[in-house]
């Protein structure tokens, strides 16, 4: 597994989970209304239901690879057109709605929450199809690979995470302020379109 490609896919899984929209909006509101320990908890759920994707993908997409080789190929155009539908959508967002408070709730269920979040969103599995396949062989996925890779992951998207909880009123003000998100928009949209030249050219 190679440095650059691993910390490309940190910078790249990084701005997707900061781009504006209600994930970020959701951690604001809670931290804001002063449950910082429930909105730790939605996000270490968030990164859970991450690990269980990647560990699936791991697992079940390597053999199925093996077998049809020629789909690395259409992968990797895919990838790039959906990286770039994403940048595209994240440079256009005019507005994110700021009402996204969940009432307080203990520590399991929001945990529960933060997983059911990421594992029902489509949008989550085909990041990952997207993203893995540049900073490993999935063909043959080392258990050493398979820990570097949820260490990146966790270390991404909790870093994020932590971000928005810590900064949450600031965070609720740069939502509601359509210049100010406009600007964060746009810096994650060029992001995100250079990691797909990235994966084009690489």
């Amino acid at each position: 597994m190679e440095l650059t490609a691993l910390c490309t896919y940190v910078i790249t899984l990084a701005a997707l989970t900061l781009a504006p929209g209600p994930l970020v909006a959701v951690l604001a509101a809670r931290s804001a209304s002063r449950d910082r320990r429930g909105a730790c908890a939605i996000a270490i759920g968030i990164c859970a239901g991450d690990i269980l994707v990647i560990l699936t993908i791991c697992a079940g997409l390597g053999f199925w690879l093996q077998a049809h080789p020629e789909v690395f190929t259409f992968a990797k155009y895919a990838g790039v057109g959906f990286l770039l539908w994403m940048a595209l959508r994240m440079w256009l967002q005019s507005e994110v709605a700021t009402d996204h408070s969940l009432p307080v709730s203990g520590g399991a269920t929001s945990f529960l929450t933060g997983l059911a979040i990421c594992l029902s969103s489509p949008q989550t599995v085909v990041m990952y199809l997207v993203l893995l396949p540049r900073v490993t062989d999935l063909t043959l996925v080392r258990w050493q690979d398979a820990i570097l890779l949820i260490v990146a992951t966790i270390g991404a998207l909790f870093g994020v995470f932590l971000l928005v909880i810590l900064l949450a009123g600031t965070m609720q003000s740069v939502l509601r302020s359509s210049y100010a998100m406009h600007l964060w928009a746009r810096g994650m949209s060029l992001t995100v379109a250079l990691s797909a030249m990235w994966i084009f050219v690489g």
